[in-house]
């Protein structure tokens, strides 16, 4: 009865850690693409970071495929199964009123539940709006709304592109997914309703990822909660307790 009181002690410990931050200077990005160009440029994080830590992705005209920039799981230690959000300063301007960014993840998948064939790079493309309030550019696992893309055909899967769904849902259609390590990228790129020349810029100054903090194993606790177990006995021997 003792060993389950520490064991409820320990437990009730470990419920309240909050997910895990790490903010990511942007001129560390491991990958950048630009059709058009990918400048450093000064930014906040200029303190810690070193100079010219934000990194500015431009789209000159409408003819130009996209751009983005891209943290590896080395960086952020993210699986698709452990984002419990994601947070980035940007400054974005567009020509046409409906193009915005938008958050991207980059794997490769063996399973084929989405219509894929094994090994396939895989896409969840951000579709939804609006997904930038000022200068913040957030993500929900339970919120954002993304597509399936299979970057290796160049087509949608899982319904095709109107069929969207937030990453827990995506993951709930399959679970296995849940452990494959994750590149996490923010692009930008027209979505065809510009009439004429049309430009782009999006400057990144910040990059946050919050993960979900890692729980210890049942046996961890029983091992911790016997351990002190024994040490509440030791002092209870020493100090003489009943």
């Amino acid at each position: 009865m003792k060993t389950l009181g520490y064991l409820a002690l320990i437990g009730a410990m470990f419920a309240g850690l909050p997910a895990v931050a790490s903010t990511i200077c942007p001129s560390s990005a491991s990958y950048i693409y630009s059709d058009g160009t990918a400048t450093n440029v000064a930014g906040p994080l200029d303190g810690t970071c070193g100079a010219d830590s934000a990194v500015q992705l431009t789209i000159p005209n409408d003819s130009v495929d996209g751009a983005s920039i891209y943290f590896s799981n080395a960086q952020t230690g993210l699986t698709l199964g452990n984002v419990a959000s994601i947070g980035a300063s940007v400054a974005f301007s567009s020509d046409v009123a409906s193009d915005e960014p938008y958050y991207v993840f980059d794997f490769h998948d063996t399973s084929g539940v989405f219509g894929e064939t094994a090994g396939d790079k895989i896409l969840f493309l951000e579709n939804q709006s609006p997904n930038v309030s000022g200068s913040s550019m957030s993500l929900s696992p339970t919120a954002t709304l993304f597509d399936v893309y299979d970057d290796t055909t160049g087509l949608y899967l899982n319904g095709g592109q109107s069929n969207v769904k937030t990453l827990d849902q995506l993951l709930a259609a399959d679970p296995g997914l849940s452990s494959d390590p994750t590149y996490i990228g923010i692009a930008i790129g027209d979505d065809g309703g510009c009439a004429g020349p049309c430009s782009e810029s999006l400057t990144v100054n910040s990059f946050t990822v919050n993960e979900t903090a890692a729980t210890p194993e049942p046996s961890s606790f029983l091992l911790l909660g016997t351990g002190l177990a024994s040490l509440a006995g030791m002092a209870r021997r020493r100090l003489g307790w009943a």
